[in-house]
């Protein structure tokens, strides 16, 4: 079996070592069912790396703890989806050109899909960062998911996306999630077997308490109503002041909550995924802008290129 990441780090650790061997004094935290626990040591950081990985999934415990700015790059041979939970510190995420971004923030978890390629990790000074990853085959995701019709469709939205990666809402680790990562933590058997009938049930458990949360936060409406530009964005008669039907909250409200999980208004958002469409079409197709417009939603040339222009000159930050 391989990983379904690699980890390469800024440079060379001065040495490797086996926590069993060598445990660490900075946690009290151990992936106790872990097939593989090293520890590694940096001049002014260590990182202490544990995982279980099996054919469908694969979990890790990775915890960092550093005196100065640590960088790492994650590698994917393939599409993945992504459970993350950071349970202490911030973990900035980026695609490697910098123009994908998101952070997960201490005692917060969400899904993502991330594509295969590589990507950037970064920790900010005299911090401690100590996040769970359970990574998965998407395919391996639909019978435990697909009676949760919001995160169902969520999920199948985000794979089919031609986006680098793609994060559904963050939310809180509450009381009772964490008692369930703490079981994941902390449950050992000889019997891989039932180490991967106990994990596999864990998992399914944290997607349907996802779920839940999601719906009951009110924040499933919003996701939806991403996913319908996601959807439709290349309509030039996709209508966003829609969106804003019939919701259970003020149209100020929404907006908050949309710029929340999207970090952006719905207006930018639909934007943005058109000048993302258009840059692959000009870069990767060598199409031109005249051929291009209409195929990203413009019925204008003019309009189009004016947008085109300002966006990438503002580094494609709306």
């Amino acid at each position: 079996m391989t990983d379904h990441f690699n980890i390469i780090f800024p440079t060379e650790p001065l040495s490797v070592l086996d926590l069993g061997s060598c445990p660490a004094d900075w946690t009290e935290n151990a992936l106790k069912s872990a097939t593989s626990s090293l520890r590694y040591f940096f001049p002014k950081a260590e990182v202490l790396r544990e995982k279980l990985l099996l054919k469908k999934y694969h979990i890790e415990l990775l915890q960092i703890r550093t005196e100065e700015p640590f960088r790492l790059r994650f590698q994917l041979d393939r599409d993945r989806l992504f459970l993350l939970f950071t349970m202490q510190g911030d973990l900035r995420f980026s695609t490697e050109d910098g123009t994908e971004v998101t952070t997960a923030n201490e005692n917060s978890f969400y899904p993502s899909h991330s594509r295969a390629g590589v990507y950037r990790g970064e920790i900010v000074e005299e911090s401690v960062v100590k996040a769970l990853i359970i990574s998965f085959d998407p395919k391996w995701t639909e019978s435990i998911v697909r009676p949760y019709r919001v995160l169902w469709e969520a999920l199948s939205e985000i794979a089919l996306s031609d986006r680098q990666f793609s994060i559904l809402p963050r939310l809180r680790i509450d009381h009772v999630l964490g008692e369930e990562l703490d079981e994941i933590l902390d449950f050992n058997d000889a019997n891989i077997g039932i180490v991967k009938l106990k994990m596999r049930k864990k998992i399914a458990m944290v997607l349907k308490s996802y779920h839940e949360m999601l719906v009951s936060s009110g924040l499933d409406r919003i996701y939806l109503a991403g996913l319908y530009i996601m959807k439709n964005f290349t309509d030039p008669e996709i209508d966003i002041q829609s969106l804003l039907q019939d919701l259970p909250m003020s149209d100020k409200t929404f907006r908050r909550k949309f710029r929340v999980i999207f970090g952006t208004t719905p207006y930018d958002y639909c934007v943005r995924l058109r000048m993302e469409r258009a840059r692959k079409f000009i870069d990767e197709q060598g199409l031109t802008q005249k051929e291009v417009f209409s195929l990203v939603g413009y019925t204008d040339l003019g309009s189009f290129s004016r947008i085109y222009r300002s966006y990438y000159r503002n580094g494609g930050k709306k």
